[in-house]
C-alpha cells in the first residue's frame, strides 16, 4: 500500500509511532436520552458534538445517544428550535446523562463545519448551509448528490435521463470558471479533493455547503466552485455493539419517450418503406428494473479509550434499458484511540469501493426512436441479416437495430477507490492544539468495449463497426492516485466578552495519473476480446496503443481568525498562499484573502417577534486549477513514421503539440456577499436566509486559437477575459404546526443567477468561443452554440424560424436587412439560452402518531433546450430511412429538408416531484429483538409538468461527456450547456419499498 511515498512525510509518522507506544489514558463514553422539556417526547436527530472538534453524533428515532469523550471535554446538545446545552464531561457520573432541552428563541448553537474546523450556526458570517440527514431526500439514493437535490438555495444538481452509470452534474451558483473544476470541491472527513463515490449515502452524518468566497476561500484553489464538506457517522458509540441494517428494493420502469410514429402512422406516409411488422422499439430494449440496496453498520467502544464504527454497503441497480446496471460493494471503518491523559488523540479512516458496471449504448435509445417500426427484430434474410447475426439490419448512416446494439456489444467498467485517512491531534495546552493528518485516495478503472464481428453497430463511441473491422475491442485502463498531508494548528481563548478562535496551517498535496489504452480488431475468434494476441490487426499495423503519466503538486501556507464579540458582533478573516506546478513559470504562486463580518440586530433593534436578524457581508478570493497539467509547457508527441535511407528503415518522429506559455495564471474569482439571517415568531417558529451576490471571475483559462505561425501549434492555453454573476438566493423554513402527536414543517428555496462573459483577450475581441455543432449525420458544420462578449453565458445561435412557405420550404427572420438566402450567415442571431432564470425547491414534512411523510418538489425556469431529436428526425421526408419525430411541433406540410433554427429550441421550464416517501415507526415490546424499526414507501419522479417535448427537461450544463475518469477532462464544453443530445437515456419512475432496524 502506498501510504509513505516522500520523506516529507517519514518524521510526522516516527513521531506518531513514538506518541502510539506510550501510556493511553483513558476516554468515557456517555450515553442517555435527549428528550423536549416540559412535554418528555424523545428528540431524534440532535446534535451532540465535542466542542472545539468535528467528533460528535446525532440521537435516534427514541432520542438516545453515544458519545467517547475525554474527561475534560465539553459536549453540546443542539437542535433547531431549542435551546443548546453544555455539559463538561467530569460533571457527569456513571457515564449516563439524560438531558431535557427547552424550547427556546436562541437555536443558533448547533454546530456547522467550516474549513478546518468547526463553528456555532451564531457565529457564522458567510454563505454557508448545513444539511442533516432528517433532510437528506430518501428512496433508493445512488448517488451523495441526490441527497441534496433541491434542498439549498443555488446549488443545482441535475442527471438528465434514467442512466443509473450517469453522474450528475453540480452547480453552486451557476458557472464560476473555466478550469478544472467547475463542480464544487468536495471534502470529506478532512480529506481534500475526495471523490463523493467512495461514500455510501447511509454512511452520512452531515453535509455543510460552502457557498461564497469568504467560506470556501481557506481552500483556495480549488475553491471557485464552492466547497461541499461531508462528516460521516464517527466512532463515538457506547461499548456496547450497537448494530443497525438498512434494506430496499426499488421497481422502476421508463415514463416519457421520444414521440414518434407509430408502424401505421408510418405506413401512410407516400415515402415510407414498409417491412411488415410492427415493432415497438422501445419497449424492446427496456424494461422494469429491479433494484435493492442493503446497508449493515456495527458502533461500540471501550473504557479503554477506543471507539469504532463500521460500515457494510451493497448496491445491485439495473438500468431500465437491457444488459445495463451496476453492482458496487462499499466498506467503511473508523477507529480512535485517546492517550496521554486524554490530549492525544489518533484517528483512522477507512473506506474502499468495488463497482462493476454494464454501461451499455446509449445511442440504444437513439434508435429506438428513429428505427422503421415496420422493422421485425430478427431477420433470416441475407438482404436484411447483413452480418449473418439473424438481426434484421439496413445500411443507412446512424442507423442500428437497437436490440442488436444492446445484446451484441459489451462496454463494461470496473471502478476500485481506497481512502486512508490518518490523523493525531495533541492538546499541547489548555485551547492550544496540533493535528497532524494525511490522507490518500486510490482510483482504479479498468474499462472495455467489445463489438464482435456480427456487430453492425458503428455510431457509438468508438467509431467502427465490429463486422467491418472482424470484431474490434477496445480497452483503457487508468490509475490515478493523491496523497496530502498537513499540520494545523489551533488556539482558542477568551478575553472578557470577547471569544477568539485562530489557526495556521501548511498543505501538500501530490497527484498523479496514469492510463493505458489499447484498440484493435481483426480477431481470430469471435468469442472473447481479453486476448489482444488474438487480433491480427496489432501485426498488420491497424491497431494502436496509447498510454501516459502525468502529475502536479500542491504547496500551501493558510491561517484564520474568528472573533465573537459577547455573541454579537462576529468576524472572520482567512488569507492562504498557494503555489502550484500546473502554471507558467512566471506565475506559479497565487494569493487567496478572504474577510466577513456579522452582527446580530436583533440586539440592537427592539423588534416584536425577532429572535434573531443577523446581518453579514463578506468578500473572498478564490483560484481555478486548468484542466490537466503540463499545458504551459512546450510538448512533444509521436508524428508521422519517417523513413531513414541510412539502413532502410522507419523511425518514429515527434512534432511539438503544444506551444508554451510560461505567463499561464491563476483564474481568480472575487465575490461579493451580503446576507440575512433570521429567526421570527414564537420558538423560532419562522426561519429564513437571504443572500444577494456579486462575483467576478478574471484571467480565464482556454484553449484559444492562435496563428501559425509565429506558433508551432495552432492552439494555446491561455489566460483570456472575465465573468461577472449576481444573484440571490432565499431560504424560508416554517413550522406551522407544532404538536406532540402532529407536525408540519415546510421549507422553499428560490435562487437566481446570471453569468455573462464580460470581457475577452484583445486578439479574441469580436469573436466567440464555446462553440458545439449539431453533429452527425451531416451537421458537423452547422453552429448552434457560442459564447459572445458582453453577452450571457448560455447562448443558443442559429435562424430564426418565420414559418415555411407555399412549397412547404423554410423561411426565416430577415436579420441583416439584405436576404432571405438560408445559407446567409448574417442571418442568424441568439435564439435561446440554455441556462434558468431561477430555481426552486418546495419541501414538506408531516408527522403523525408513528406516520411521517415528507415530499419535495423541484423546478427550473426560463432555460431552453435544443431537442436534437426534432432537429434531425421531424421531417416527412426522412421516412425513406428513418422513422419521423412527431412532437405537437410536427408540420406534415414541410419538403424542404432540415435546417437548423429556432424552430427545435423549446421551453424546457419544469415543476418535478421529485420524492414522496411515507414512512411508520413501529412500537416494540421492551422483550423485542430490535430496539427500533421504521418501515416506508418512496416514490420518484412522480410527475413532471413541462412544455417541453423531449425526453427530460432537465438543465443540461454542459456539453459532452467526460472523457476522463477524474472528470475534468477539457473535452466537456461548460460554454454550451442547453444541447439535448441524442443519446440520453429516457426519464424513468420508481416506487420503493424499505426498513431500518437497530438491533
Amino acid at each position: 500500500m502506498r501510504i509513505f511515498t516522500d520523506v516529507k512525510f517519514i518524521f510526522p509518522t516516527i513521531f506518531a509511532v513514538f506518541l502510539g507506544s506510550t501510556l493511553f489514558a483513558q476516554s468515557r463514553t456517555i450515553t442517555g436520552t435527549v428528550t423536549s422539556a416540559g412535554e418528555d417526547f424523545p428528540l431524534p436527530g440532535v446534535n451532540v458534538i465535542v466542542q472545539g472538534s468535528s467528533s460528535g453524533t446525532i440521537t435516534d428515532v427514541e432520542g438516545k445517544y453515544s458519545i467517547s469523550a475525554n474527561e475534560t471535554d465539553v459536549l453540546v446538545f443542539s437542535f433547531v428550535g431549542y435551546t443548546a446545552e453544555e455539559v463538561t464531561v467530569s460533571t457527569i457520573s456513571n457515564n449516563t446523562f439524560d438531558i431535557a432541552l427547552m424550547e427556546d428563541v436562541t437555536s443558533l448553537s448547533e454546530v456547522v463545519v467550516v474549513g478546518y474546523g468547526t463553528q456555532e450556526k451564531k457565529e457564522i458570517t458567510s454563505a454557508v448551509t448545513s444539511v442533516s440527514p432528517q433532510e437528506f431526500n430518501k428512496g433508493n439514493i445512488s448517488d451523495v448528490a441526490q441527497l441534496l437535490q433541491g434542498k439549498v438555495a443555488g446549488l443545482s444538481i441535475s442527471r438528465p435521463g434514467g442512466d443509473p452509470n450517469n453522474g450528475f452534474a453540480i452547480r453552486l451558483r451557476g458557472l464560476s470558471t473555466l478550469g478544472a473544476n467547475t463542480q464544487p470541491l468536495v471534502v470529506i472527513d478532512g480529506q481534500i479533493g475526495a471523490d463523493l463515490g467512495t461514500v455510501d449515502p447511509n454512511d452520512i452524518a452531515s453535509i455543510d455547503v460552502l457557498k461564497d468566497g469568504s467560506a470556501a476561500a481557506i481552500y483556495g484553489t480549488r475553491g471557485s466552485a464552492g466547497v461541499l464538506i461531508v462528516t460521516t457517522k464517527s466512532g463515538s458509540y457506547s461499548g456496547d455493539p450497537k448494530v443497525n441494517y438498512n434494506a430496499l428494493v426499488e421497481i422502476e420502469q421508463p415514463s416519457r419517450f421520444t414521440p414518434h410514429m407509430s408502424a401505421s402512422e408510418f405506413r401512410a406516409l407516400d415515402n415510407s418503406v414498409d417491412y411488415g411488422a410492427d415493432t415497438d422499439w422501445y419497449d424492446e430494449i427496456s424494461r422494469t428494473a429491479v433494484s435493492h440496496t442493503h446497508n449493515l453498520s456495527l458502533s461500540g467502544g471501550s473504557e479503554a479509550g477506543t471507539s469504532y464504527s463500521a460500515s457494510l454497503n451493497y448496491r445491485n441497480a439495473q438500468g431500465v434499458a437491457i444488459n445495463t446496471g451496476f453492482d458496487q460493494l462499499n466498506g467503511r471503518l473508523t477507529l480512535a484511540q485517546t492517550a496521554l491523559d486524554d490530549r492525544l488523540v489518533f484517528n483512522l479512516n477507512l473506506s474502499t469501493t468495488r463497482r462493476e458496471s454494464a454501461l451499455g449504448y446509449g445511442e440504444a435509445f437513439k434508435y429506438a426512436a428513429i428505427y422503421n417500426p415496420t422493422s421485425p427484430v430478427f431477420s433470416d434474410d441475407p438482404i436484411y441479416d447483413i452480418t449473418g447475426s439473424g438481426y434484421f439490419e439496413v445500411n443507412a448512416v446512424d442507423y442500428a437495430n437497437p436490440v442488436a446494439v444492446l445484446n451484441q456489444n459489451s462496454h463494461d467498467q470496473e471502478t476500485k477507490k481506497l481512502n486512508v485517512v490518518i490523523s493525531g491531534e495533541y492538546e499541547i495546552f489548555e485551547g492550544l492544539r496540533f493535528l497532524a493528518r494525511y490522507t490518500q485516495q486510490t482510483t482504479s478503472i479498468y474499462q472495455s468495449a467489445y463489438l464482435p464481428r456480427t456487430s453492425f453497430h458503428s455510431r457509438n463511441f468508438l467509431g467502427v463497426s465490429g463486422s467491418a473491422r472482424g470484431g474490434y475491442a477496445w480497452k483503457r485502463d487508468f490509475e490515478g492516485f493523491n496523497q496530502l498531508y498537513e499540520n494545523i494548528l489551533t488556539y482558542n481563548t477568551a478575553i472578557d466578552v470577547l471569544n477568539i478562535s485562530a489557526l495556521a496551517g501548511y498543505s501538500y498535496q501530490d497527484f498523479e495519473d496514469k492510463q493505458f489504452t489499447a484498440e484493435g480488431g481483426n480477431f481470430v475468434t469471435n468469442l472473447s476480446s481479453e486476448d489482444f494476441s488474438t487480433a491480427l490487426d496489432f501485426s498488420n499495423g491497424r491497431g494502436t496503443v496509447d498510454s501516459y503519466r502525468n502529475g502536479s503538486k500542491l504547496v500551501a501556507f493558510f491561517g484564520r481568525v474568528n472573533l465573537n464579540f459577547d455573541d454579537f458582533a462576529f468576524l472572520s478573516a482567512s488569507l492562504r498562499r498557494e503555489g502550484s506546478t500546473q502554471f507558467g513559470a512566471n506565475n506559479k504562486w497565487g494569493m487567496f484573502p478572504a474577510v466577513s463580518v456579522g452582527m446580530d440586530m436583533a440586539r440592537v433593534w427592539n423588534i416584536p417577534q425577532a429572535n434573531n436578524l443577523k446581518l453579514r457581508a463578506s468578500y473572498g478570493v478564490t483560484g481555478s486549477l486548468p484542466p490537466d497539467p503540463y499545458l504551459s509547457l512546450r510538448t512533444l508527441a509521436p508524428g508521422g513514421a519517417q523513413f531513414y535511407a541510412g539502413n532502410d528503415t522507419y523511425l518514429q518522429s515527434y512534432e511539438p503539440n503544444k506551444n508554451p506559455n510560461p505567463d499561464l495564471k491563476w483564474e481568480t474569482k472575487a465575490e461579493f456577499d451580503i446576507g440575512l439571517d433570521f429567526s421570527l415568531l414564537d420558538n423560532d417558529r419562522l426561519t429564513g436566509t437571504f443572500d444577494y451576490y456579486n462575483r467576478t471571475t478574471s484571467d480565464l483559462i482556454f484553449n484559444v486559437t492562435v496563428p501559425v505561425p509565429p506558433n508551432l501549434v495552432p492552439n494555446t492555453w491561455k489566460n483570456i477575459g472575465k465573468l461577472k454573476s449576481s444573484g440571490v438566493e432565499l431560504a424560508l423554513g416554517y413550522d406551522v404546526i407544532r404538536q406532540t402527536n402532529f407536525s408540519w414543517n415546510t421549507g422553499i428555496n428560490f435562487s437566481t443567477y446570471n453569468v455573462r462573459l464580460a470581457e475577452l483577450d484583445p486578439s479574441l475581441q469580436g469573436s466567440y468561443v464555446g462553440a458545439t455543432n449539431l453533429g452527425t449525420p451531416g451537421q458537423e458544420q452547422t453552429q448552434i452554440t457560442r459564447a459572445v462578449e458582453g453577452e450571457d453565458i448560455g447562448i443558443l445561435w442559429g435562424w430564426r424560424y418565420a414559418g415555411i412557405d407555399e412549397g412547404g420550404s423554410y423561411y426565416f427572420d430577415n436579420i441583416d436587412g439584405d436576404s432571405l438566402n438560408v445559407n446567409d450567415l448574417d442571418d442568424q442571431t441568439i435564439i435561446g439560452n440554455g441556462l434558468p432564470d431561477f430555481e426552486m425547491g418546495w419541501s414538506n414534512t408531516f408527522t403523525y402518531g408513528n406516520f411521517d411523510l415528507n415530499f419535495l418538489i423541484r423546478g427550473s425556469f426560463g432555460h431552453d433546450l435544443i431537442n436534437t431529436y426534432r432537429a434531425f428526425y421531424e421531417n416527412p421526408n426522412v421516412a425513406s430511412t428513418y422513422n419521423v419525430v412527431k412532437s405537437k411541433y410536427y408540420n406534415p406540410n414541410i419538403t424542404d429538408g432540415q435546417v437548423f433554427s429556432s424552430l427545435f429550441v423549446e421551453d424546457a421550464s419544469f415543476v418535478k416531484l421529485d420524492n414522496l416517501t411515507l414512512g411508520y415507526t413501529f412500537k416494540l415490546s421492551e422483550d423485542s429483538w430490535f430496539s427500533s424499526l421504521r418501515a416506508f414507501v418512496t416514490g420518484r419522479n412522480l410527475f413532471v409538468i413541462t412544455d417541453y417535448t423531449g425526453v427530460d427537461p432537465e438543465v443540461r450544463y454542459s456539453d459532452g461527456r467526460d472523457a476522463d475518469f477524474d472528470g475534468t477532462s477539457s473535452d466537456v464544453n461548460v460554454l454550451a450547456p442547453g444541447v439535448d443530445r441524442r443519446d440520453t437515456w429516457v426519464l424513468t419512475r420508481s416506487y420503493a419499498f424499505g426498513i431500518n432496524v437497530q438491533f
